[in-house]
Order: C-alpha cells, then sequence, then structure tokens
C-alpha cells in the first residue's frame, strides 16, 4: 500500500527526531524557531541562518527538512540534495523556479508540524 504525504511526514519527523542530532543549547526546542523564520523572512532566507557556525542546532534541524523534502516520496528536491546547503544550492540555482521555492516552502511548513511534536529538548 501507498503511504499517503501525511504518513510519510511523519515518518520522516520521527526519523529525524530518532538520530538525536538536534544539538545546541535549546536541543530539540530550535525546531519551534524555524517556522517563524520561514514566514517572516522566507524559507531562503532561514535556510542561510542555520549555515552560521554561531546558530547552533539550526544546521542539523534543516538538515532534517531538506533530507524529507527530498525523500522520494515527497520529490520537493532532488534525491541528492540532503543537506542544508544542497538545498540553498538547488532552488537558488537555474533549474529551480518560483513554483519549487513555494513548493518546498509549503512543504517544510507542513514537515515542521510533525517535527514540533516529535523533536524533543533533552530531559
Amino acid at each position: 500500500m501507498k503511504q499517503n504525504l501525511e504518513q510519510i511526514r511523519a515518518r520522516n519527523a520521527l526519523a529525524c527526531a530518532g538520530r538525536g542530532a538536534i544539538a545546541g543549547k535549546d536541543d530539540g526546542e530550535v525546531i519551534k524557531k524555524i517556522p517563524p523564520l520561514i514566514m517572516n523572512h522566507g524559507l531562503l532566507a532561514a535556510a542561510a541562518y542555520a549555515m552560521d557556525e554561531k546558530n547552533s542546532g539550526h544546521r542539523e534541524a534543516w538538515d532534517g527538512i531538506a533530507a524529507h523534502l527530498a525523500d522520494p516520496a515527497v520529490n520537493c528536491l532532488p534525491a541528492n540534495c540532503t543537506t542544508c546547503a544542497d538545498m540553498i544550492n538547488h532552488l537558488t540555482g537555474p533549474e529551480a523556479g518560483s513554483h519549487d521555492l513555494k513548493l518546498c516552502t509549503a512543504e517544510a511548513m507542513a514537515w515542521l508540524s510533525y517535527a514540533r511534536r516529535f523533536i524533543r529538548k533533552k530531559s
């Protein structure tokens, strides 16, 4: 049976939470800061913020977003774009248009609604 998009989002959010890769002073709480950044500044600007080394935890969270968008079942990004840097490079390249950016933004926001529930601050 084929899974629906909600199941895929939940599966990928659980996989990201299971890796325990979200670091930084706020641990998994960083995932809650990303949706407002996207809404206020856009997907690319929010992702660029994650590339700064002092924003600990953001890079790992954005790698989770990129991995979800590159999942063949989601197909928003090419399968080889599984990191934040890969995602930025693809979305700013000549092969990606405005529609691709809008699609990635909407799907990232949908995935984040699951990630917020599964990725938690370490006790």
